[in-house]
């Protein structure tokens, strides 16, 4: 009886100094963000789709459960200038930010491919998808937390939508660096 309450106390004790450590974690600075891959990197990553990313953080007033507010945009090789971008209602979560990505109003078929990339359909309705932000030494790490629908440009009068993957090695996480304001304009 006494090993096994000892058990439980030293499970206890590592619960709670684990939840202290993961508290010590700074939250991602506000400001700007931005990273362009050269193509060294899109070389070396030949299946990643981005090739620009911006990421701008700022607080919201009384909004409580989310008091911050993300935009991340994305271009994509081989499209040009077309930038695909969401905005997302953010919450503290386990030392970072986690982010509930905008839900398009675009009445568009739904896809029966649900593959990443650029699309002109919809993978579902309801699906926005969700991607959080981590501090780090270099700037922060966005990463794809549920599959992330980003609108981008009308083509032809119908709009087009990226499409990441949490499960996509190539196209679910992205380190970007501190950048000047008008980089994520």
């Amino acid at each position: 009886m006494l090993k096994s309450h000892l058990i439980v106390s030293a499970a206890n004790c590592a619960f709670v100094l684990a939840t202290v450590a993961a508290r010590a974690e700074p939250l991602p600075s506000l400001g700007c963000y931005a990273r362009a891959y050269d193509k060294a990197h899109l070389s070396a990553h030949k299946s990643q789709i981005v090739d620009k990313a911006w990421l701008s953080i700022e607080t919201r007033k009384d909004t409580p459960p989310y008091p911050f507010l993300a935009t991340l945009q994305f271009s994509t090789k081989g499209r040009g200038k077309a930038t695909f971008s969401t905005f997302g209602a953010c919450k503290e979560d386990r030392g970072a930010l986690l982010c509930n990505a905008s839900v398009s109003a675009e009445e568009t078929d739904p896809c029966k491919t649900k593959n990443d990339g650029v699309h002109h359909c919809r993978i579902g309705y309801d699906k926005s998808g969700a991607f959080r932000i981590a501090a780090k030494p270099e700037g922060v790490l966005v990463s794809v937390v549920e599959r992330l629908e980003m609108p981008g440009p009308d083509a032809g009068g119908r709009s087009s939508y990226l499409y990441l993957s949490p499960d996509n090695a190539e196209n679910h996480a992205f380190l970007l660096q501190p950048a000047d304001a008008k980089a994520c304009e």
